[in-house]
């Protein structure tokens, strides 16, 4: 690309830096400063046209929205849109700001995640650990993962990573989205509105839907009740997918026979939770996401954008529905 005309100014948060000698040989036109941690905002910087944002700190970030006067876009490095938020964020979308995520970047990691933990309580892992602790010898029969219904929520980019690697072992998978819209790697899709007649089939229910206006608490105490008692929920979405006296309940009354948490509405999980002591029930730290291919992964769906940037073109990830917050 050498003569080419000189491309935007890009800003990267330190724990990217690792692209920056992929980024500069690949876009020479462009620019591309690290913005260190817990520094001033440098007046170099504020020429900047593009942002690629993870681990960057609120203050910083907010100064760069208000400086920027030339900032056009904005990338996370998050499969969802709703941890990034403020008024002033709002004003700059309002003014057209372009704002979209890495739409590929943590599927497959999530979707190995999901499976995992859905074999791993079929396979009885937890009891087994447990009966290793107590140095007992007991044979516990695992149930088949092969010739099981699974139920999926959410048709998107995690949702179909789950569903045809479930489908090559065996699995009837289900998928449900808003409108029942056909998607790639399930046996059939049903809309939203027909999903509480399917979910009495299911031998596991994954929740890897964004998080929207509409779907704030919608696995409820009724949807606990319709469910198998042999039935496993895994929650990658986010946590406040699940109502959590409902969630509580069922796993205290032994509802259902497991749940496999990565997402809560309260992160850090405090150490007093009362989620921590339920029985049946494996928490991870918000991890299903991390993998050792996700810099390499951020880097290509970046790449992709900054293409369609610098051609014109309409980028990758945007928000679909502001209105419902993805």
């Amino acid at each position: 690309m050498t003569g080419a005309v000189a491309g935007p100014h890009v800003l990267l948060t330190p724990n990217l830096s690792d692209l920056l000698p992929q980024l500069r040989e690949r876009f020479p036109q462009c620019r591309f400063s690290p913005v260190p941690d817990g520094e001033p905002v440098r007046d170099e910087w504020l020429d900047a046209e593009v942002i690629l944002r993870s681990a960057m700190n609120e203050d910083t970030f907010d100064e760069l929205l208000a400086k920027c006067d030339r900032l056009r876009w904005v990338q996370i490095t998050a499969a969802g849109f709703d941890w990034v938020g403020g008024e002033l964020m709002q004003r700059r979308l309002a003014e057209g700001l372009l704002y979209t995520r890495s739409p590929n970047s943590y599927n497959v990691p999530i979707a190995e995640y999901a499976i995992g933990a859905v074999l791993m309580r079929f396979r009885a892992f937890p009891e087994h650990r447990e009966a290793q602790e107590r140095r007992e010898w007991v044979r516990i029969t695992g149930r088949d993962f092969i010739g099981s219904t699974m139920l999926v929520f959410g048709t998107g980019g995690i949702g179909g990573e789950v569903a045809w690697r479930a489908r090559a072992l065996g699995v009837d998978v289900i998928g449900v989205n808003r409108s029942g819209t056909p998607a790639e790697g399930f046996d059939r899709v049903i809309p939203y509105v027909e999903h509480m007649a399917v979910l009495p089939e299911a031998d596991s229910v994954v929740l890897a839907m964004p998080l929207t206006t509409e779907n704030r608490y919608f696995f409820d105490a009724e949807h606990f009740a319709a469910m198998k008692e042999s039935a496993v929920l895994v929650n990658v979405g986010r946590g406040a997918l699940v109502v959590e006296d409902a969630l509580v309940d069922a796993m205290r009354s032994g509802r259902i026979a497991g749940t496999v948490l990565d997402v809560f509405e309260e992160e850090p999980l405090p150490a007093d939770h009362r989620l921590w002591d339920l029985p049946n029930t494996t928490i991870t730290p918000h991890t299903s996401f991390r993998g050792t291919g996700n810099l390499q992964r951020l880097y290509a769906d970046f790449c992709v954008n900054l293409e369609r940037y610098l051609a014109g073109e309409q980028l990758a990830g945007l928000k679909r529905q502001p209105d419902l917050g993805y």
